[in-house]
């Protein structure tokens, strides 16, 4: 990580100094740890709990890094129908992006983690102190890098952006157990992960399904096409209403079910939300996205 930035991300953190003007290097800070195959969340852990002299941050640093390469020349991932459906819906799912035998293995890997077992359901609604409600805070692992570098996802998320100049993220991922009489759903509700001050920068997310997810496994949800509508939407509702309560009261999300191993990529700007399992077995996912090189967001909340 750039000396400038490194320093300017432990300020923030530690010592609360932020200037007015290095705001927008939030995302500059953050961005090179992803380069770095360093998440965002292990680092801001790190400095919570440890609160290191800077000098110990940057060897810290230095320690987690790995060679991320993005650069690929491979076919493309999307169809011109894939395209055309995104730009109707603003979702696409891309299908068989890793292996059943990669997706196994990855389930293995957040058990073991979770310290839980696929045979013995009582031990999936134990909490570990890594778990978050569905998300779990667990970033590193062999299966987890080899799920990121599929380039098959990666060069659909170039064809959506234009670029190749993006970096993925290095993000959590969702442990999902059916719900009993004992056990309530903990996702939460229709949501978006971003700022509703117009317009909504172009920014792409998107879930890896690690076992079959129909529609009642507690799939994920979205509203289709609502990226078109997000703007008019947002000029209709009176001043002293609140648009994220109100798409709790009025929207209604679709499922986008999919097979282990099916990439869900969406536009930021669609509401969307885990649901309820009702399913016999948990449901596993994996988050993962890209940003473009030069991305920047509103500081305003709203």
């Amino acid at each position: 990580m750039k000396s400038d930035l490194l320093e300017n991300f432990w300020n923030r953190i530690l010592k609360g100094k932020i200037k007015t003007e290095e705001e927008s290097n939030w995302i500059s800070e953050t961005g090179y740890l992803y380069k770095l195959g360093i998440s965002m969340e292990e680092t801001l852990q790190y400095l919570y709990q440890e609160k290191p002299t800077l000098i110990v941050f940057k060897e810290w640093i230095k320690a987690k890094s790995i060679n991320v390469t993005n650069t690929i020349d491979v076919e493309n991932t999307l169809s011109e129908k894939d395209l055309a459906f995104w730009n109707t819906n603003g979702y696409i799912v891309i299908k068989n992006a890793i292996s059943l035998e990669d997706c196994l293995a990855t389930q293995k890997a957040i058990l073991e983690f979770l310290e839980k077992d696929m045979n013995d359901s009582n031990t999936w609604y134990t909490m570990h102190e890594k778990q978050r409600g569905l998300m779990v805070n667990f970033f590193n692992h062999p299966t987890l890098e080899k799920n990121r570098a599929s380039v098959k996802i990666q060069k659909a998320y170039e064809q959506l952006y234009g670029t190749n100049k993006i970096y993925k993220t290095i993000d959590k991922v969702s442990f999902n157990p059916p719900i009993t009489k004992r056990y309530n759903f903990l996702g939460s509700n229709l949501h978006w992960d971003v700022s509703l001050k117009q317009p909504i920068p172009f920014r792409l997310q998107g879930l890896l399904y690690l076992s079959d997810c129909d529609e009642n496994d507690g799939a994920f949800h979205c509203v289709p096409n609502f990226h078109h509508q997000i703007a008019n939407w947002m000029d209709s509702i009176p001043l002293n209403q609140n648009p994220r309560e109100l798409a709790l009261k009025t929207l209604t999300p679709k499922p986008v079910i999919g097979k282990s191993g099916d990439f869900i990529i969406w536009h930021q700007a669609l509401p969307h939300c885990a649901t309820p399992n009702y399913g016999k077995t948990p449901r596993f996912v994996q988050y993962l996205t890209y940003f473009p090189e030069e991305y920047t967001e509103s500081t305003e909340w709203i």
